[in-house]
């Protein structure tokens, strides 16, 4: 067995592994690996390696942290191992376990507190598959805990009628798309009403150049109250509700993440933002519409959409577990 650093090895090497094993499920698109996994600024790549056997990839692991300077307050004492994958012709070789475990050492080196499977920055998965039972039944003999259940939803709108809003009488509130002169007052209002996550994407949508059209504002009086990003797939960043696109016939949008501020929540105001969403992309010719990675799934039922694929979210605390250190020799890295 030979192990290579996972930056170094080629995209169409890695992507052909990934869709000989998860193609039908979740296809792989070599410009979606550059962006999420080669040249993703949080890569760990002293953490991150491909094994080869005969000069042939048989498994890979990339794991992450956050180095992002646009970090937004993000928790830096969590990482994340981001994929595992073992080529269905090489399992039970403990190829997985000793890749897996290369990477938590390398982690622990870091001095953070948390692993997670997925949910990382430019992540594929908010978790494992929920029908590959036996990847969590794996993961959970590795000191890993199941947490939650997410899912992703999709709806045909295919020639669908536009929503009716609740509110769309009440000349209080407003719902448009964003202009990049709102671009400031978006990220000020992430910053108080939701730091994190949702404030370093849209940081990086401003670094990357976005002028407003891929967000959904609620405005209240004039003041922003709540926002919904909104996907087509003609921004340069590949958002993550598009990924399996090619798995739906016919243009595919997205819709999450959405968030109001929490004084005017109430009044189907939620709703109808969603409503507003799922209209501009109508609007933009859309014939199927994702939401990704959420809980509220009897929400969205309310406006059709419906479940699409499942994840199980699982962590490992490793202040509570001790990973034993391995010495770069233990490993051969070209």
């Amino acid at each position: 067995m030979e192990f290579r650093p996972l930056h170094k090895i080629p995209v169409n090497v890695v992507v052909s592994l990934w869709n000989s094993n998860l193609g039908e499920s979740f296809p792989m698109r070599e410009a979606l690996w550059e962006q999420n996994t080669s040249h993703e600024i949080n890569l760990l790549q002293d953490a991150s390696l491909g094994a080869f056997q005969k000069d042939e990839l048989v498994g890979f692991v990339a794991a992450k942290l956050l180095k992002d300077p646009l970090s937004a307050e993000m928790n830096s004492t969590i990482a994340w191992i981001q994929a595992l994958l073992v080529d269905k012709h090489h399992r039970n070789e403990m190829i997985g376990s000793e890749l897996l475990l290369y990477a938590e050492a390398e982690l622990k080196k870091k001095d953070i507190n948390e692993i997670q499977l997925g949910r990382d920055v430019y992540h594929y998965f908010p978790g494992v598959p929920a029908n590959d039972k036996n990847t969590i039944s794996w993961f959970e003999h590795k000191g890993y805990q199941q947490e939650t259940i997410v899912t992703d939803l999709t709806k045909n709108v295919f020639n669908q009628s536009l929503y009716k809003l609740h509110n769309e009488k009440n000349e209080q509130l407003e719902f448009r798309v964003l202009t990049e002169n709102d671009l400031i007052s978006l990220l000020a209002f992430l910053k108080t009403v939701f730091p994190g996550r949702w404030h370093y994407e849209a940081e990086a949508y401003v670094q990357a150049t976005g002028n407003g059209r891929d967000f959904i504002g609620l405005f209240k009086d004039g003041q922003l109250k709540g926002f919904c990003r909104i996907n087509d797939g003609k921004f340069s960043i590949i958002p993550q509700n598009i990924y399996w696109s090619p798995l739906l016939k016919g243009s595919l949008g997205g819709i999450g993440p959405l968030g109001i501020s929490p004084e005017i929540r109430g009044q189907q105001v939620g709703l109808d933002l969603v409503k507003s969403a799922a209209n501009e992309l109508m609007k933009r010719k859309m014939d199927h519409i994702v939401i990704d990675w959420t809980e509220l799934v009897p929400f969205y039922e309310k406006l059709g959409f419906k479940p699409w694929k499942k994840y199980v979210t699982m962590s490992k605390k490793l202040y509570t577990s001790r990973i034993n250190r391995l010495e770069r020799g233990d490993f051969q890295i070209n």
